[in-house]
Order: C-alpha cells, then sequence, then structure tokens
C-alpha cells in the first residue's frame, strides 16, 4: 500500500495492462469480501484504472497502513476476497520492524493472471498477484533483483543442515532477501515439519510478497513460544487469523495453528475453571451471609426467651406460693 492508497485521495490504483486485459471495460461495481466475510462495495473507475468509492471504507476499516499487501481471490463475477499481509504484526509484542519485512511488500497489490471474463468457470481458487503499479505494466526485472534462479530444488529429506537448506519460491533464491536469523528459524520450522513450509504456495506468487509471508510466519512462530498465560485471547486470535490467511494461499502453517488451538483451549479451560470457581465463591459468601443472619435472628430471639426465663421464674414463685 502507499500513501495514496491508505490516505488523503484513498484510490486503489491497478496497473493499466492489467487493467486493459481483466478488468471490467465501463466503470463496474467491485465487491471485496474481508476475512470475517463482510462485504464492502468499492466502484472500479476505468479512467483512473483503480477502485474509489467504497475503497476508502474498507481501508479505514480494516486500518490499512503504508508498506501493508493485500491479497485478492477471485470467489464470483467482480467479487474477491481480501486477505491482508500486515507490514507489522497487529500484536505490539511481535511488532516487525519495517526494515526485516519490506521487501517488496511497499506498494504491492494483488492478483495473478486470470480471465475474470470466464467467470465462474475461473472462479475455482484464483489467487492473484498484482506487482509493483509504478509503471503502466508487471515489473518483472525488478524481481530479479538480488535473486538468482534454481536449477533444482533439493528433497528436504536429503537436506543434513541449514548449509543445505535454500528458499526457493517460483524458482528464485530468495535466500538474500531473508535476514540470517530469521533464515535459521525458519529452516527450523521447516525442519520441524520434515518440507518445505512455502513449497504449496501458488504457481505465480509474488516473490517479493512470500518473503513478507515467511517472514511473518517466523515472527509469529517465535511469539506462540515466547508467550505466557496471561496473553490476551485476541492477540491469539489475531495470529490465527493471519495465519488462515496463509495456509489460504498454500503455506504450510497448519501445525502452528493447531498449536494456537491448544493454547486458546488451555485457555478456555482455565477461565471456564476460574470463572466456575469465582462462581462457587459468590454463592458461599452468601450462604455465609444468609447463615450469619440467620444466627443473628437467632442471637435475638435466645436473648428474648432468656429474658421471658428470668420472668418466668418470678412468676412461678409468686404462683407457687401464693395462699390457697
Amino acid at each position: 500500500m502507499s500513501p495514496s492508497h491508505v490516505s488523503a485521495s484513498f484510490c486503489l490504483g491497478l496497473p493499466k495492462k492489467f487493467c486493459d486485459a481483466h478488468m471490467p471495460k465501463q466503470d463496474e461495481t467491485i465487491v471485496l469480501v474481508d476475512e470475517d466475510g463482510k462485504e464492502f462495495n468499492t466502484k472500479f473507475l476505468v479512467e483512473k484504472t483503480g477502485l474509489s468509492s467504497g475503497w476508502r471504507a474498507f481501508s479505514i476499516g480494516h486500518k490499512l497502513r503504508e508498506g501493508d499487501a493485500l491479497v485478492f481471490q477471485l470467489i464470483d463475477s467482480w467479487k474477491f476476497k481480501v486477505y491482508i499481509v500486515r507490514v507489522h504484526s497487529l500484536n505490539a509484542t511481535v511488532t516487525v520492524s519495517r526494515n526485516q519485512i519490506e521487501f517488496g511488500l511497499r506498494n504491492s497489490e494483488i492478483a495473478e493472471d486470470m480471465d475474470i471474463d470466464s467467470h465462474q468457470q475461473n472462479v475455482q481458487d484464483k489467487a492473484l498477484v498484482v506487482l509493483d503499479q509504478s509503471g503502466d505494466g508487471y515489473a518483472d526485472s525488478d524481481v530479479l533483483d538480488g535473486l538468482r534462479f534454481s536449477q533444482s530444488v533439493l528433497d528436504f529429506n536429503d537436506i543434513q543442515n541449514i548449509d543445505d537448506f535454500s528458499i526457493v519460491v517460483d524458482d528464485l533464491v530468495v535466500d538474500s532477501e531473508i535476514p540470517k536469523h530469521f533464515r535459521i528459524k525458519y529452516y527450523e520450522l521447516c525442519h520441524s515439519q520434515k518440507s518445505y513450509l512455502h513449497e504449496n504456495l501458488l504457481k505465480g506468487f509474488n516473490v517479493k510478497l512470500a518473503v513478507g509471508i515467511i517472514l511473518e510466519t517466523v515472527t509469529i512462530a517465535d511469539a506462540i513460544k515466547a508467550c505466557k498465560v496471561d496473553i490476551a485471547r485476541d492477540d491469539l486470535a489475531t495470529w490465527d487469523k493471519t495465519l488462515k490467511a496463509f495456509e489460504d494461499l498454500g503455506m504450510k502453517v497448519g501445525f502452528l495453528r493447531a498449536r494456537l488451538c491448544k493454547l486458546v483451549g488451555l485457555l478456555f479451560e482455565l477461565n471456564e475453571l476460574l470463572e466456575a470457581k469465582k462462581n462457587e465463591q459468590v454463592k458461599a459468601e452468601e450462604e455465609m451471609r444468609r447463615v450469619r443472619e440467620v444466627i443473628k435472628n437467632l442471637d435475638v430471639e435466645i436473648e428474648s426467651l432468656e429474658l421471658k426465663g428470668k420472668n418466668l421464674e418470678l412468676a412461678f414463685c409468686t404462683e407457687a406460693n401464693a395462699p390457697w
């Protein structure tokens, strides 16, 4: 996302060649569906080759920031499911620095080659990646900056250590784009699953967006390892939502989501037990209050009876000694 996408004019520009080839030939309503299933109507303007009316509400509603990236998946005629890859993690405890994940995420938007005109026939699981929109076309040469082609990918079972480990996305080796400590941790994650976690990413996927996903996956994995029992459930839910979006794009993060599910379950169990005990305590305190009230009333009745007993003794003696 560039500044104009998330502030000021709030217009999401798309590459002209992409629009000419695949978007409507006249102004048309485009429906965006967020990860919660909420729909937003936006207006595609042919003259501006971008989304205008309605985009502002989507951008503000989802707190999009400069540097964020969006992944659009065609699910119906002129309707896209939108996944958000944030340049910063939403949880302040695991914020990712801009320098770590800005590899191509800035000014990246979404979409891969597809034929929207065929509507329903092409709807099936087509996720698209539109590269940098700085020009009219696709930035083919930019993708190769600092990268090299891979002749082959070593089977993961043949990898003995990290020296044998290379991260290959769409036939490009992206090791140079990933900081060393991230690469080591990503290797450990892959090693734990005995496979490349990214190997099922969609063919033709934006390489630099893939790098951002890998970095964010490592960040979330670290956060899961570091979290304590006092963590907010909202944070766990945010991580799971992010991983779900990655999983939908082909990333093998099911084991991380499973761990989150267990943690949520443990928290739920603990919170349920804690809540039950608190309710028990409230009931016990209420019972104690009732018992104290009963004891207080009994004390009054006993005192009254003792007073009557003294009076009875006097009356009894008087009656007993009365003349015949």
